[in-house]
């Protein structure tokens, strides 16, 4: 058992779940759902592009035990702690974890099992992938990707731009399935359009899967406004009749 492993557990952690996905699939709002149950920690996106861009620089592997269990507060004393990742995170967060004594030679899993408290996969998709392609470019042209933030850009229909998000989620969702099955890992299977039609259905789903007993009143609303409008169903129209 590593040192980090160690520091996690004493920070009350005895359970760990990975939401593992592509930009999109409602990932923050399972997210949100789960958190706000108070049953686990909030899934949150502790390897992404801000801490790529502004802290894995020069980052000492004691620097990275730090930062990994100050990540540990977000699980609010429920001893569950949720991550979130996806597919162009993993490779970073793989090889800092691999920094410890004993982890440079060792398998994925093994890797994460050695830090990680009783770790679960859940694997975050989505059925219509054109719809998640052109959510996901309009978010990178207007900078929005949350609701409650302001736009900052206009959106911007681009066909090719739209082509080629749909490539990227094709490729990185088949990168998760080949990565599962290297590592014998059996994920809890969940897709945005079952997520967005019962809510409270997949978020019982996945307490279940993460071992967490679930009562029989708990209450799950999402807080998370559904993004797509107009000018997405504009944008799907459009891509459909260029592509016939």
């Amino acid at each position: 058992m590593s040192t980090l492993r160690g520091r996690i557990e004493a920070a009350g952690i005895d359970r760990t779940f990975f939401v593992c996905s592509t930009p999109r699939t409602g990932s923050t709002m399972l997210g949100d759902l789960l958190a706000d149950t108070g049953l686990v920690g909030r899934a949150g996106e502790y390897f992404g592009q801000p801490f790529r861009r502004e802290v894995a620089p020069g980052l000492s592997r004691r620097g990275f035990d730090d930062y990994l269990v100050g990540c540990t507060q977000h699980a609010r004393g429920t001893g569950v702690l949720g991550v979130k990742l996806h597919w162009d995170q993993i490779e970073v967060f793989l090889y800092l974890l691999r920094l410890r004594r004993g982890l440079r030679g060792a398998a994925d899993r093994e890797v994460i099992e050695a830090v990680f408290p009783a770790p679960c996969f859940v694997w975050l998709t989505r059925e219509d992938v054109l719809a998640q392609a052109v959510s996901w470019w309009k978010a990178m042209t207007t900078r929005k990707w949350t609701d409650g933030r302001p736009v900052r850009g206009e959106p911007t229909f681009d066909a090719d731009g739209i082509a080629g998000r749909i490539r990227r989620i094709e490729e990185q969702t088949e990168a998760w399935r080949r990565w599962f099955e290297a590592n014998r890992i059996e994920p809890l299977r969940v897709t945005y359009e079952q997520l967005t039609a019962d809510p409270a259905a997949e978020v019982r789903r996945v307490l279940a899967f993460t071992g967490v007993s679930v009562q029989d009143d708990l209450i799950v609303g999402p807080r998370t406004e559904r993004q797509a409008d107009a000018v997405n169903e504009d944008w799907i129209r459009r891509y459909r009749e260029l592509a016939d």
